[in-house]
């Protein structure tokens, strides 16, 4: 029997323990996502002794977080919106988004760039050096040789160049996520500017009257009948820049985003900010979450090994265009279903507050923003030690987990780092009304 959550949108007079707990969730899985990468085979900056059941966790979890994280700062962008107003949340996500970008740019990502640099030079041969290298910068090499250079002779192409910088060189590394906030902020800007005043009034006051066709459409699963054809379209579209076969989204951590990856992601962000507007449509769309759990954990294998292309997937169907919508439709439906699943789970058994996951969810920002340099350095560290690859990833996962939160407790939650990162801490002034304050950071 499938139990219905609690009401997780008009809870205006407390705060939303379950999706703050969720977002924190989000975050600290990226921490087991980056540190899992040493050890499933595939590219990455630092490369030991892998592992398939490695492959699988990465790919388990790259197919549906960063989708769900989107679609939570969308219902927090709307929230916003509608308890500060416009102006209100431009600077608040001014404060919480923007400014811990610029920071992270001139700290956190140097620091990364020194430790990619340590993991290149400890590499046993040049060759695995110039890979490591390589793998760092999104194949740099060969992507800036094939856009630098004619076919005739090599002759370098000033503007390719230029374009591949713009777009591939990886300015923000893992803070991309917080650029493309801005990106999305902005555009949500302008619809919020329209919704205020004439016909996007009228469709404004229309998502905020309960009716058939939102409860429908945008307050129950019966939503998937527009969102998965229109996240298959952003698969084709990421499939054009897309480096090699891969289950899961596309990356971008240009300068300028990758349109297809961007439209994908804005789409979470959109019904996130749709499930916020419309009454109740939070819990209509998270109803059937046991039902949503169990068709993703059985679609996966299914959907991994048509997105990878693997051998299997290909005796089933030979077809190319066939085998590719299929490969574009599991990966869109299996991020939708965790994502109803992961919703509705923590609003079944995390509805109440918990002291631990409210120091999660305060200190999770924190925490994925600093990790990406201190995991890399454990990778490197633990890469010559005789141990199995389970051990050391545990290893390295508890390990840079607990230095970072011992950094969140004694340099950030304190400090004037922290009151950007989540807001004053509470006691320093009076809570909003309405419960949730202003800490969502990348929410």
């Amino acid at each position: 029997m499938v139990t219905s959550p609690p009401n997780l949108t008009e809870s205006k007079s407390e705060r939303l323990h379950h999706l703050d707990a969720l977002r924190a969730t989000a975050m600290l899985l990226g921490i087991v996502l980056h540190a899992s990468l040493a050890y499933t085979g595939g590219p990455w900056i630092v490369r030991d002794t892998g592992h398939p059941g490695f492959a699988v966790t990465f790919f388990a979890i790259h197919g549906f977080r960063m989708q769900l994280f989107f679609l939570l700062s969308g219902f927090f962008t709307a929230l916003l919106w509608r308890r500060l107003g416009l102006a209100g949340l431009l600077k608040q996500r001014a404060a919480r988004i923007a400014l811990p970008l610029f920071l992270g740019l001139f700290t956190i990502i140097p620091l990364l760039w020194a430790v990619v640099a340590w993991a290149g030079a400890v590499q046993e041969t040049t060759a695995e050096a110039a890979a490591v290298t390589a793998d760092a910068t999104g194949s740099a090499a060969s992507v800036a040789g094939d856009l630098a250079t004619t076919n005739q002779a090599n002759k370098p192409r000033p503007i390719m160049v230029a374009i591949w910088f713009l777009f591939r060189f990886p300015v923000f590394h893992h803070l991309w996520f917080l650029w493309f906030l801005c990106w999305m902020i902005a555009g949500f800007a302008i619809v919020a500017w329209c919704a205020e005043r004439g016909v996007g009034r009228s469709v404004s006051s229309w998502l905020r009257a309960p009716s058939a066709v939102t409860r429908l459409f945008v307050g129950s699963a019966g939503a998937l009948i527009w969102l998965v054809p229109l996240t298959i379209i952003t698969y084709a579209l990421m499939k054009v820049t897309e480096e090699g076969a891969v289950f899961g989204p596309d990356t971008s951590g240009g300068l300028l985003p990758l349109p297809g990856v961007l439209f994908h992601y804005s789409v979470f962000f959109l019904m996130g900010a749709l499930l916020f507007e419309v009454p109740d449509a939070m819990r209509g769309f998270s109803r059937r979450w046991v039902l949503a759990l169990i068709g993703a954990v059985v679609l996966f294998p299914f959907a991994a090994g048509f997105a990878l292309g693997l051998p299997w997937s290909h005796g089933l169907v030979p077809n190319t265009a066939a085998h590719r919508t299929l490969a574009f439709t599991g990966q869109a439906l299996y991020a939708w279903l965790a994502s109803i699943a992961l919703l509705g789970l923590f609003a079944r058994f995390v509805a109440s507050e918990r002291p631990l996951f409210r120091y999660l969810a305060d200190s999770a920002y924190w925490l994925y923003l600093a990790h990406l340099p201190l995991v890399v350095a454990g990778q490197i560290l633990l890469r010559g030690v005789d141990w199995p690859p389970l051990l050391k990833f545990v290893v390295l996962t508890l390990g840079s987990t607990a230095l970072l939160l011992l950094s969140y407790e004694f340099c950030v939650r304190r400090t004037w780092l922290g009151a950007i990162l989540n807001g004053r801490r509470a006691g320093e002034r009076e809570r909003p009304r309405g419960g949730l304050r202003d800490e969502t950071p990348a929410t």
